[in-house]
């Protein structure tokens, strides 16, 4: 069993040096490109659109908070393919446009789809509580014509969203990027990171066994909405965007 969840100390310590109140969780951790988001919470992933299940996603234990707290990147750099034959370009965290160019696969299992109009391979989420997920999903996100560049988002529970490099641009910024953030859903206790593929990026689930590459997250877990600015404090989210 891989295990690529590590604990970031010297990222805790400036987060938690930084933040007003309350206590920041810090996790690093290795996201690879066979990494199946429709697995999250089960003993194995799924395929029920064929080419294979690939592996797990990564699973985040996440702290006991309180309505309000929500998670933000502090860096994310690597890079990932759909195609290990060499037919697919490769692509860092916010996605690329191999095969289709366009990302619309379905719910499956209790666990929702995902559309995206530009993108493909982009680092994805869900949250989960303690139960497997099944019955109804909740409905898919379509982060299509701009709808990845949001501020802030609060997924449901089970409902995959895209996370891509977690930034937002803004003009009324010096930096112009800034952290987004993830809210924390209520009953939340992991969080599931991987990706959301499919045979060129359409229909069911599956298609992961030839995907390659794998990408470095770093992320936070802020309990203290007014903490916003923290992440910025590792000095990540600008060497990220230099990479």
């Amino acid at each position: 069993m891989r295990m690529c969840v590590r604990a970031a100390a010297g990222v805790l310590s400036a987060l938690a040096a930084s933040a007003p109140a309350g206590v920041v969780q810090a996790y690093q951790v290795d996201v690879y490109g066979t990494d199946n988001v429709f697995g999250a919470g089960r003993t194995s992933p799924p395929a029920p659109g064929g080419g294979g299940g690939g592996t797990l996603p990564q699973m985040l234990q996440l702290p006991a908070v309180q309505s309000g707290a929500y998670f933000s990147l502090a860096a994310a750099f690597g890079e990932v393919s759909c195609c290990s034959g060499g037919f697919g370009s490769f692509n860092g965290p916010d996605g690329g446009s191999n095969a289709s160019g366009n990302t619309d696969v379905n719910s499956f299992g209790g666990i929702s789809g995902l559309t995206h109009s530009g993108k493909t391979m982009f680092l994805a989420g869900v949250f989960l509580s303690d139960e497997e997920p099944s019955g109804d999903p909740p409905p898919r996100l379509d982060f299509s014509e701009g709808g990845d560049n949001f501020e802030e988002l609060s997924p449901l529970l089970n409902q995959t969203f895209f996370i891509g490099d977690g930034l937002f641009f803004h003009e009324d910024s010096l930096r112009h990027f800034d952290a987004q953030k993830f809210y924390i859903p209520a009953g939340a206790t992991r969080l599931a990171l991987g990706f959301v593929d499919g045979f060129e990026f359409d229909g069911d689930p599956g298609f992961y066994n030839d995907n390659t590459g794998f990408l470095t997250v770093v992320l936070g877990v802020v309990p203290t909405p007014g903490a916003a600015s923290l992440l910025g404090a590792a000095g990540l989210v600008g060497l990220r965007r230099r990479r």
